[in-house]
């Protein structure tokens, strides 16, 4: 079995290539700036009017860097393309955003600078290749955070945590996608699409929290514990989750890390371990949220994340296939060998 895994976060992407005959310890790897990291830097480098085209991707740096671009030039956009600044497109008019259709782009093309945007660089796959690895994948499988489509009246931050909660009941593994995407996941559905255009193997989809959490399991001082809390404080959110070997995941919660610190973060963890832990905790403090269904002392935290290292002490530092930066490409491949080939 060979797969590819990537998992694309907010700072970086973070790749591994997989083949069982190998395992973790001689996989390869690369890590690379993330795309909307990429894409802004395409903005901010465009000294003239714009027009963007594309997928549906994650936001952030990029669609910071399209509004400011916007205060000294003209920004066109395909409604595809658009929704990565929101999903509500009058939303993006309001903000100066001139949406086109795809016809358009080829003539608005010849007097602006024309940005082609999309979560997963196909062009990987000759890089790859060049080094000699076999790039005739089995499985395709990407981490992405998706908001969802959030209802009128509900905030991104609120309908993102709505998604989440619908699956603790099933497990870490009700977060996977296989060879489909629901529509009201747009960055998800997008690069389900945009894969399957080109690719006719397996492709798994999976939230990049989860992806980091089951790839911390690899760590066997985590694996080995029936009750543990798993936490990755990722570039621009962490999530915690417990889990005990009993019923599953006994709570989750999903912050913003920039609004995070040690302190803050442990009286979090220990609520979450009491089984204390609320929804409007979360959310009335700037996060996506909380659900705990029962208290779950550990008997082990771990660490995961680039941005850990702020909270040193609070757990041990896990590296799952020896490696940190590649917890949720560890993740992805373990939801492969789950849900494909049951291993």
């Amino acid at each position: 079995m060979n797969v590819l895994a990537v998992d694309i976060g907010a700072g970086t992407q973070d790749i591994m290539v997989y083949d069982t005959n190998n395992g973790f310890e001689n996989a390869y790897k690369l890590i690379l700036p993330s795309p909307t990291q990429f894409f802004a830097h395409e903005v901010r480098r465009s000294k003239q009017d714009i027009v963007i085209s594309g997928d549906t991707m994650g936001g952030g740096p990029f669609s910071r860097a399209v509004l400011e671009h916007r205060q000294k030039y003209r920004v066109y956009m395909t409604e595809p393309a658009a929704r990565t600044l929101r999903d509500d497109l009058d939303s993006v008019r309001q903000q100066g955003i001139e949406i086109i259709s795809e016809d358009e782009q080829e003539s608005i093309a010849k007097r602006a600078k024309h940005i082609r945007i999309s979560d997963f660089n196909r062009n990987l796959l000759p890089v790859l290749s060049s080094f000699g690895l076999d790039t005739s994948f089995d499985v395709i499988a990407i981490a992405a955070q998706d908001h969802g489509i959030a209802p009128r009246g509900v905030t991104d931050r609120e309908n993102r945590f709505r998604l989440i909660e619908a699956k603790v009941g099933g497990g870490i593994d009700s977060f996977v996608y296989l060879d489909a995407v629901p529509e009201n996941l747009s960055r998800m559905h997008s690069i389900y699409q945009s894969v399957k255009s080109w690719y006719n193997g397996h492709i798994l989809l999976m939230d990049t929290g989860p992806a980091a959490v089951l790839g911390s399991t690899e760590d066997e001082r985590v694996g080995e514990k029936s009750n543990r809390i798993c936490i990755n404080v990722g570039n621009a959110h962490t999530i915690a989750m417990s889990l005990n070997e009993r019923s599953g995941i006994a709570g989750i919660f999903e912050h913003h890390t920039r609004m995070l610190d040690k302190r803050k973060l442990s009286y979090y963890v220990k609520k979450l371990a009491d089984g204390t832990i609320t929804f409007k905790d979360v959310f009335d403090d700037g996060g996506h949220g909380a659900l705990v269904k029962e208290e779950n002392q550990p008997e082990i935290i771990s660490l995961t994340g680039p941005k850990r290292e702020k909270m040193k002490g609070l757990g041990i530092f896990a590296a799952p296939g020896g490696d940190m930066m590649m917890t949720g490409p560890v993740g992805l491949i373990k939801a492969v060998r789950s849900r494909i080939y049951h291993k």
